[in-house]
């Protein structure tokens, strides 16, 4: 007889925002494509595939807000996100002030659906809540640091050719002659540590990866040999690559917790066995034993 676990959806499904409604968020979301729009056809300072960029990621995150988010608010939030962040950053890169704008506006929306979930699931179960204080605490720093990596890859990747360019030439003055393949191999390892950690998918192997990423990038980047201090001169020291390094490293210990792509689908049953020692390090608690 096939072993499935017995699983707690009702408790999952506690995990939603109780009074912002999730058509605001809608809303503002195709303002901001317009606001992309605008950017790169219109007052054109958003270029070449960039645009695709910031008008594509934001119909992305728009789409997954509308069919995913009133389903399964988790899946829906972090999915929407990640892209939404890098049409933000993209817009950033290149001055669109009408993107900056309808984006920050977003993101205060997104931010404002994260807090009432999160009061929703304290005032359901009264006291530390179903998620636990402690689960939402490490949710919102992992999500965080998940999410800086946008920082990152966005102008390796999706921040046109022109960016492009400039980061092959940064990866030649690190001593690296194929600078433009190493450019697209670095981001698409920054883009898995964003959905790896920031979403929490995979997590334990996500943070080893992530770990070993920045201990590899900072020794091109001669942080570890600048001193401790992050500020000291030239490059900055490794103090802040260590920070990065172990938190990353730390989510091999348990995992990302509930409010995570891993979290929703072991409690559904839908993560294959081989792969849950990639996700969480024992039985999580919202999973009964197998029978």
């Amino acid at each position: 007889m096939s072993m499935k676990p017995n699983v707690l959806v009702p408790s999952f499904a506690a995990l939603r925002p109780r009074y912002v409604p999730l058509w605001l968020l809608w809303a503002a979301l195709a303002v901001s494509i317009c606001a992309m729009a605008y950017s790169s056809f219109i007052v054109p300072v958003i270029p070449d595939f960039a645009r695709l960029s910031t008008i594509g990621l934001d119909f992305i995150a728009l789409g997954i807000a509308v069919s995913v988010m009133p389903k399964n608010f988790v899946i829906g939030f972090l999915a929407s996100l990640l892209p939404f962040i890098i049409s933000w950053r993209v817009a950033a890169i290149h001055g669109s002030f009408p993107g900056m704008a309808s984006s920050t506006i977003v993101f205060l929306i997104y931010l404002a659906l994260y807090i009432d979930c999160m009061m929703h699931d304290w005032m359901q179960y009264r006291l530390s809540g179903w998620n636990g204080h402690l689960q939402w605490q490490v949710a919102t720093i992992r999500i965080y640091f998940g999410f800086d990596m946008v920082g990152h890859f966005a102008e390796k990747l999706f921040a046109g050719t022109e960016s492009f360019h400039h980061m092959s030439q940064v990866f030649i003055g690190f001593g690296l002659s194929s600078g433009g393949f190493c450019v697209i191999v670095a981001g698409l390892c920054e883009l898995a540590i964003a959905i790896g950690v920031g979403m929490g998918f995979l997590t334990r192997l996500a943070g080893i990866g992530a770990a070993l990423y920045y201990i590899i990038a900072n020794q091109y980047g001669r942080h570890f040999e600048d001193g401790f201090t992050w500020n000291n001169l030239p490059v900055g020291g490794w103090e802040y690559p260590m920070l990065m390094i172990v938190f990353f490293a730390s989510f091999v210990i348990a995992g990302a917790g509930k409010f995570s792509i891993d979290g929703w689908l072991i409690a559904h049953g839908w993560m294959p066995q081989f792969l849950r020692p990639f996700c969480v390090s024992t039985r999580p608690d919202y999973v009964t034993a197998e029978k």
